[in-house]
Parts: C-alpha cells; sequence; structure tokens
C-alpha cells in the first residue's frame, strides 16, 4: 500500500487518529514503507494535500488538529455547521463554490471575536433559558443609545441596566453582570454569542430552550481540551500562535501580511480595519489564555503556548515535531540573548550607556539628539526633537543605569527641568522597574507627559532597532499544501 492507502485502512478500523499515532501503526503493522526520515510529518503532509485539493470530496477528515478521521465515518464529528449530506445541488443542478469547499477548511468565520474566558461566564448562564430570551436581550441592547443630552457610561452596567432595560431583558442582564463576577459586560456579549452558535456549543431543544451540547460541556469543563482546540484550529488562533512563535518577539504590525495571506485563502473578511480587527480580538485571546505574553508593544509566545502547539499542533503548520523543536530553541536562545544585553548594559561605563541612549534615539528617527555635559544637567542626559504630526517638539531623557527601582522623586525632578530645555515631554530609560507611584505619575492630569520605558522594554528597543544584538536569518521549510492543491484546476 501507499501512505495514503493505508491511512484509510487504519482509520476504518480503528477511527480517528493524530496524524503520529497513524504513522506509527502504519510502520509497525508493515501496511507501508517510507524512506522518509520523518514519515509522521510526510503523512500529516500528504493528509493536508488531499485535503486542500479535494475538499469534501476528500476521504480524509479533520477532526481537530492534527487528528484525522474517514469523511464517510466521522464528517459530522467535524462540520461546525453542515453535514456533507446538507451540500446538495442548487435549483440549476450545481453546487456553489462555498459549498465545494470543505467545511473543516473554512477559517476566521466570527468576527467581534471574544475571550474563553467570557464565554464559559455565559455557558453558565444561557443552558436552561429559552433561546428567545438571549436573542430578545441582544436585540434590545442594539436598539440602546444614549444622546449628547442623555449620554450613558456603557461601562457601568449597574447604572444603565436598570434605567435601560426592563423585564425578562433587565433579569438576563443582570443575571450576566452579577453570575460572572461583573466580568462580562451584557452590552458586549454579541460575539460571544455569534460564536456559541456558530459552533454549536448550545442548541435550542423541542421546547425552545437552549441545551449545552457534547461540545459545549467540553469546552466548559476542559481548558485547552479538544473543543478549545477546535475552535482555535476554525478560528485562526492556533495558526496565530504558530505566527507568533515564528516572530516574536513581534509587534502587531509585523502579524499583518501573513495574516492578511491567511485570510485571503480562509476567509471571507478583506477590507483592512477587519483585518486588524480580528488579529487584535485573536491575540487579546491569547493574552488572556496566557499562550502569549506582551512586553510594551511586543508579543511572544510563552512556554505554555509552545507546550499548547506541541499538543494540539496546527493544520498551517506542516513542519512536526522539528517546527515545535525549533520554536523550543528559538525561545530558549532569545532569553540567553536578553539575559547577555541585561548584564552588558548594567556592566557598561555611565557616559557610554547615555551614548547608546542617543543612538538608540536617532535609530527610532529622532532629530538633533545631543547628550548633555556630564555637569549641572539637571538630571537630563539626552536631549532630542520628534516630529508629533505637524509639529516638532523638543525631548529631554534621563538615562539610569543601575538595579534599584526608579523612585516618584526621579521623575519630578526631570519634569521640574523641563523648562531649562524649552522641552514638553520627557522620558526615564532606566535598566531598572519603576515604582507604583512613579508610573502613576508618569501621567498626571495638567503635568508634563514623562514616559517610562524600563530594562525589559529597552531591550526590546534595542532588539527591534538591531543595536547590540545581531540578527541571523535561518531558512526553515514548510510544506505549502496550498501550492499542491492550486495545480489541480490547471491539471
Amino acid at each position: 500500500m501507499t501512505l495514503r492507502e493505508a491511512a484509510i485502512e487504519v482509520l476504518r478500523a480503528g477511527g480517528p487518529k493524530h496524524y503520529r499515532a497513524l504513522a506509527e501503526e502504519i510502520l509497525a503493522r508493515g501496511l507501508a514503507s517510507s524512506s522518509s526520515r520523518t514519515p509522521a510529518a510526510s503523512l500529516h503532509a500528504m493528509i493536508a494535500v488531499d485535503l486542500k485539493r479535494k475538499g469534501s470530496k476528500s476521504a480524509f477528515v479533520r477532526i481537530r488538529p492534527g487528528v484525522f478521521g474517514l469523511r464517510a465515518l466521522h464528517a459530522l464529528a467535524a462540520s461546525p455547521d453542515r453535514s456533507p449530506e446538507e451540500l446538495s445541488p442548487g435549483a440549476d443542478g450545481t453546487v456553489s463554490v462555498e459549498q465545494k469547499r470543505d467545511e473543516t477548511e473554512r477559517r476566521v468565520r466570527t468576527p467581534l471575536f471574544p475571550t474563553y474566558a467570557e464565554v464559559r461566564q455565559l455557558l453558565r448562564i444561557w443552558p436552561g433559558r429559552p433561546r428567545k430570551q438571549v436573542t430578545g436581550l441582544q436585540a434590545a441592547l442594539a436598539e440602546l443609545r444614549g444622546t449628547p443630552q442623555n449620554t450613558v457610561d456603557w461601562t457601568e452596567p449597574d447604572q444603565w441596566i436598570s434605567e435601560r432595560l426592563k423585564d425578562k431583558d433587565r433579569e438576563l442582564a443582570e443575571a450576566i453582570w452579577a453570575s460572572s463576577g461583573k466580568a462580562v459586560n451584557p452590552r458586549h456579549t454579541y460575539g460571544h454569542w455569534l460564536l456559541v452558535q456558530k459552533y454549536e456549543l448550545v442548541r435550542e431543544d423541542d421546547g425552545g430552550v437552549l441545551r449545552l451540547t457534547e461540545r459545549g460541556r467540553d469546552f466548559l469543563d476542559h481548558e485547552g481540551g479538544d473543543a478549545e482546540a477546535f475552535l482555535d484550529e476554525q478560528e485562526g488562533v492556533a495558526k496565530l500562535l504558530a505566527m507568533v512563535a515564528d516572530r516574536g518577539p513581534t509587534r502587531a504590525s509585523g502579524l499583518v501580511e501573513e495574516w492578511t495571506e491567511y485570510l485571503a485563502r480562509h476567509s471571507a473578511f478583506g477590507s483592512d480595519s477587519t483585518i486588524r480587527d480580528t488579529l487584535r480580538r485573536r491575540l487579546n485571546n491569547l493574552l488572556d489564555r496566557r499562550l502569549i505574553a506582551r512586553q510594551g508593544a511586543f508579543y511572544s509566545i510563552t512556554d505554555a503556548g509552545l507546550e499548547y502547539l506541541k499538543r494540539v499542533g496546527t493544520g498551517e503548520a506542516l513542519g512536526g515535531d522539528e517546527q515545535q523543536q525549533l520554536w523550543t530553541l528559538v525561545k530558549k536562545q532569545q532569553t540567553a540573548v536578553r539575559e547577555s544585553l541585561r548584564e552588558l548594559l548594567l556592566d557598561m561605563e555611565p557616559f557610554a550607556f547615555e551614548h547608546l541612549i542617543k543612538r538608540l534615539l536617532e535609530e527610532m528617527d529622532y532629530r538633533n539628539v545631543q547628550v548633555t555635559t556630564r555637569s549641572a544637567d539637571g538630571g537630563v542626559d539626552v536631549v532630542a526633537d520628534i516630529e508629533l504630526g505637524i509639529t516638532s517638539v523638543r525631548e529631554v531623557v534621563q538615562a539610569k543605569r543601575h538595579k534599584r527601582t526608579i523612585q516618584r522623586k526621579d521623575l519630578d525632578a526631570l519634569r521640574g527641568s523641563l523648562y531649562r530645555f524649552n522641552a514638553v515631554r520627557g522620558t526615564i530609560i532606566a535598566t531598572a522597574p519603576f515604582s507604583k507611584g512613579t508610573s502613576e505619575a508618569a501621567f498626571a492630569t495638567g503635568a508634563a507627559p514623562i514616559t517610562l520605558i524600563d530594562g525589559d522594554k529597552l531591550i526590546d528597543l534595542l532588539i527591534e532597532h538591531g543595536i547590540g544584538v545581531k540578527k541571523n536569518k535561518i531558512e526553515v521549510l514548510s510544506v505549502d499544501a496550498d501550492a499542491f492543491a492550486d495545480l489541480e484546476p490547471e491539471a
């Protein structure tokens, strides 16, 4: 048998399997042989290409990331919306392009994508209630508007629920707000409802009452479980996590190009604002689950994120175990480099550190950057101009190279020196953290703004602008299933 034929044989007899277990069984039983050093990765790529090329006509179906079954036996378990039987020809005898597309290959269909923690809160409230009550509240909320004469602070449900809602709408809104520990604002639950409906986490019974489905129960009870992994795959969250693993630390803007290309293949979303919104909301989802971390404007994958990818994988990342190992090694190497940079910064002579800050500011498009003289600088180490819109403003910078936490008095001293340099704003760049009082006073109302950059953010900026580090590029290859699928129409 070929690997493909052997895979069908094993799946027919034993049910859905992860591609690694599937490859192991094929080879152990001698059903097929492979010259590949990584037969599991080869089998994964082969099945992915088959799904891309044939869509709903493929013998395979993806049950969840990395797990495949036979379409004839398990299509219902994989399809979030419709069974293959519903993909019937129209009145003219044709099947639309949308129908031809494999349901399990469609991605990123839920706007206003929520965090899973909030969805779980709602799955403890919605089931057991009539569907009409939930949709009725959504309709009532959509009609609510404030006016210039009668403004509404939608961030304060304790006020507007009692003032704006009545009867069952009010009761449900209060239940959502109170039962979630005031974590879920009823005003902003439309995206949650769309997600729950799209993937049938709840279903209406014969009496019109919402009930948890098997998938909904799994989602509610098992964080990081099969249902959650299924949603991640369908909504592009797993793909985005893999992108952060590949590129991190990275700004959100560094992910836009690849995310746009991904949506062009798998989603109907196309406008620039929608693309950025879908990206932002899914990054927030990953942040809330601690699968990625954000330091300033930079996102990076966490150890928990790497473990999650290793466990569930993603249908878009066909690099197999080797790809997982690379992500782990890269993260370990990045951590080592950051610690080395931190030690080097602390070991620098103070005046050299100030010149390092001067170079960084120049790379960040500051103009007329000057290091002040060592005496009588009033706590100001660097002076520069920055363009803000159509206006050029003077900014003063204090560079503090030590381990001591930066206190409020340091900020007050810098703010008090602004007039001496005709500056309107200031920045403290330090290798140390800032005290709570310092952070709170940085943008005090009526006072000149002072930007605070601690050691972690400073290292981020040095890496971003290539100062003190060399960025070595290593080409990493992965299988592009779409390229093989695109050849089918030409053939």
